[in-house]
């Protein structure tokens, strides 16, 4: 999808139930919300410099991964209404983990499951262009681990995920 078709989706009127989720919240008995770097694991690249933009600076990247990543866990675990994506995820991500969130209420496993407490255990940040951002994260959930890769990419003053893969 080129930047100004994007940029054109955007400005599309949109039909969001929920308000979008702020990202922006204090993680209970001061914790911090962007964990720290496992010891055992080496940092290859260090996390780059907010990117400048009109009007002021985005969102240093890691931080809005570590934020991103269980929410998108959560659409596509039923937990959370896709809605809530509307501001940060494409219209076509959105509609994918609506889809999967669906899929797994319907699922036998999901019916009456309480739901899990998330935490982000590492995040990884690349910037393979300018404006453009490919991180991963792992986040644990219950006895699991699962993996979040993103693309991000700067439009209009803030972080758009344009692809999303999950493991």
């Amino acid at each position: 999808m080129s930047v100004t078709s994007l940029a054109a989706a955007l400005d599309a009127p949109q039909r969001a139930i929920e308000d979008p989720l702020p990202l922006e919240w204090q993680v209970p008995g001061g914790l911090p919300a962007t964990p720290p770097p496992a010891r055992h694991l080496r940092l290859v690249t260090a996390p780059p410099e907010p990117l400048p933009v009109e009007g002021g600076r985005l969102p240093a990247p890691a931080p809005w991964v570590a934020r991103l990543a269980p929410a998108i866990l959560e659409v596509a675990a039923g937990e959370r209404p896709p809605g809530q994506l509307t501001r940060w995820v494409t219209r076509d991500i959105r509609e994918t983990l609506a889809r999967r969130g669906a899929a797994a209420l319907r699922h036998p496993a999901g019916k009456g499951r309480a739901p899990q407490c998330r935490r982000v255990r590492s995040v990884r940040v690349t910037t393979p262009a300018p404006g453009v951002i490919e991180a991963s994260a792992v986040v644990i959930g219950g006895e699991r681990a699962r993996a979040v890769a993103l693309r991000l990419e700067a439009v209009k003053g803030r972080w758009l995920a344009t692809a999303v893969e999950l493991g």
